[in-house]
């Protein structure tokens, strides 16, 4: 296991693209952080600079206080797991999880017991005598994490978009037994994806990348519940937190023009967000008009649907029961104390 600890890293594409842009990370000791973002955000380019196939063109990369910026990947002991599973097609199961073993020259017995009890953790033991051409996509992969997981001195594992190329009804299955093995293993992952889904449920803490820039970094809840710049919050939900315009007058806060609650920021405009299920659509509070009802479960033997409505020129989302919603003029209830806003594009 390995700290990693980043600072003010900077990395171009020759003279004129700048895709990092002084990112600081900081992930634990055996934690499993995700690093969460569109594409072109420069996800897989940090991970590259971490495992050493990049070099930065400024900034820190530190394991364990120890600044690896100028140290070979072959010697910053990295395991890396990319999208697409890269195996040796020649080779069985066995064989590929044993190949970085073998390459360092371990004897026969060493290997075969390590890859055994590798096997064992991943659910791969009955797949060891397969060559990898028999193998279903998700065996593939598991079988590329698997090598990733067999050297007994990685410190530091790296997932590039695991999932990706997995069928939808086996990534659970993925990622629990990723848990399960950095668990026994006490291994450090950081695992970089554009999918929430796959971030908030796999990881302790997650950064957001934006651009080449950090925009939070913190655990699901907080990324959820209060998120640190808009972006952030559009990103995170599904559908992501409803961005109105609002305006803080004489110590109040308005929403379309009406007085919501008490607020203690300067007089100016200001930008409120809040969840779906922070609000509800009813005869009370601020006028809204609805555009769309859309039936979405059941919960509890009741139907809720997803409300669609505007205020204020800015379309909004809401999570209620679908009897209690029509198309047509109504009002939105907003509950103040969820409410999160925003100057600038940033947290107040």
């Amino acid at each position: 296991m390995a700290s990693v600890s980043v600072s003010g890293l900077t990395h171009r594409y020759g003279t004129e693209v700048k895709v990092l842009d002084r990112i600081d990370l900081d992930v634990a000791d055996g934690e499993a952080h995700a690093v969460l973002g569109g594409s072109g955000a420069g996800k897989t380019t940090l991970l590259n600079l971490l495992s050493g196939l990049l070099r930065p063109n400024s900034g820190t990369i530190a394991f364990d206080g120890r600044d690896l910026k100028d140290v070979d990947a072959a010697e910053r002991n990295v395991a890396q797991v990319f999208q697409f599973p890269v195996l040796y097609p020649g080779l069985d199961v066995a064989g590929n999880l044993g190949f970085p073993l073998a390459n360092r020259r371990w004897g026969r017995v060493a290997v075969r017991q390590r890859v055994g009890e590798v096997a064992e953790l991943l659910g791969l033991t009955p797949l060891l005598d397969k060559k990898t051409r028999a193998l279903s996509l998700f065996e593939k992969q598991m079988t590329a994490i698997g090598r990733a997981l067999v050297r007994p001195d990685v410190a530091l594992v790296l997932l590039d978009e695991p999932l990706t190329a997995v069928e939808p009804a086996a990534k659970w299955r993925l990622r629990q037994a990723l848990q399960r093995v950095r668990r026994e293993l006490r291994l450090t992952m950081i695992y970089v994806t554009h999918d929430q889904t796959e971030a908030l449920t796999f990881a302790e803490r997650i950064t957001m990348l934006h651009q080449g820039k950090v925009l939070q970094t913190g655990t699901p809840e907080d990324l959820y519940e209060r998120p640190a710049h808009e972006a952030v919050a559009r990103f995170i939900g599904s559908p992501g937190m409803n961005l109105v315009p609002a305006r803080v007058r004489n110590g109040e806060l308005c929403i379309g023009g009406q007085s919501l609650c008490p607020c203690a920021l300067a007089d100016g405009d200001c930008v409120a967000g809040f969840r779906p299920e922070w609000a509800s659509i009813g005869d009370t509070g601020i006028p809204v008009s609805v555009r769309s009802v859309r039936p979405l479960s059941t919960l509890g033997g009741m139907q809720v649907a997803l409300v669609t409505a505007e205020v204020g020129g800015a379309t909004i989302h809401v999570r209620q029961p679908m009897h209690a919603a029509d198309n047509g003029q109504a009002r939105v209830r907003i509950v103040p104390e969820r409410l999160v806003l925003y100057r600038h594009g940033r947290r107040l």
